[in-house]
């Protein structure tokens, strides 16, 4: 084969690697498909369960008669270090909850809002007009693979959208392959894998509008990042390559 032959071939495979490692736009824009889809009247409970970490507040009248149980003033949670454990009371296996003064009660499976008439009820034996405020503190979430802030994330709100989720982790990276992200969600019967595709707005009704707790939700990469994650020799190759493949065109082209 000529020498000429060969650059044009070189030209070739440079070309078709180039194409073949960008990245068509439909696979990058969110949320693309019917927008009455985004009407999706899909609800979100928060439901506790063994394991899970409560801040339980009371509020009275006279604080300093019931100490132990939280606290009756407002906490700057910037300025609050502990950890869920130092914060919180811990649902044990059995699904139970104790509190000091008032006992074991059963809360696994409850809403918050069912937990909190549950935790109420009991304190009204003992005081009056009571006012509780309970938290779940141990809603997290993982976020791995291609996004700028990949971590374990706590949750302060009492639900989560898959969404919100990806923004707390500083949204997908250029190498994220936005058709293919899974989530891996614990359930009675065992973890099973969702996958979804962000760039169609159907993804983002049902059991994937909403994030659980201890969801993980992982990014793979595209074809593209194996394509750049080359060694610095491969490049310097290439590089040399190119100069020579450069030279000889222009050479070809002076006879």
């Amino acid at each position: 084969m000529h020498l000429k032959s060969l650059v044009n071939l070189f030209f070739a495979l440079v070309l078709v690697a180039f194409w073949s490692s960008c990245t068509p736009q439909r696979k990058l824009i969110y949320l693309q498909g019917d927008s009455a889809l985004l009407n999706d009247t899909t609800s979100f409970t928060l439901r506790l369960f063994p394991g899970d970490i409560l801040m339980v507040q009371l509020f009275t009248i006279n604080p300093d008669a019931f100490p132990g149980i939280g606290i009756s003033t407002a906490v700057n949670e910037g300025s609050d270090n502990r950890s869920a454990y130092e914060k919180g009371f811990v649902i044990d296996k059995q699904g139970n909850l104790s509190l000091p003064y008032v006992g074991t009660m059963h809360l696994a499976g409850l809403s918050i809002d069912d937990a909190h008439d549950t935790i109420i009820k009991r304190f009204r034996n003992y005081i009056d007009d009571p006012v509780i405020v309970i938290k779940k503190l141990s809603f997290k979430v993982s976020v791995l693979g291609e996004v700028n802030r990949p971590g374990l994330y706590y949750v302060p709100n009492e639900q989560l959208t898959l969404l919100e989720a990806l923004a707390m982790a500083g949204d997908l990276n250029n190498f994220a392959d936005r058709t293919n992200l899974k989530i891996l969600r614990k359930t009675s019967t065992g973890s099973i894998e969702i996958p979804v595709d962000i760039t169609r707005k159907e993804s983002f009704t049902g059991s994937t509008r909403f994030i659980y707790p201890d969801d993980v939700i992982y990014v793979p990469p595209t074809r593209k990042k194996a394509f750049t994650a080359v060694s610095p020799a491969t490049a310097v190759f290439t590089s040399l390559l190119t100069a020579m493949a450069l030279l000889a065109t222009a050479y070809f082209r002076s006879q």
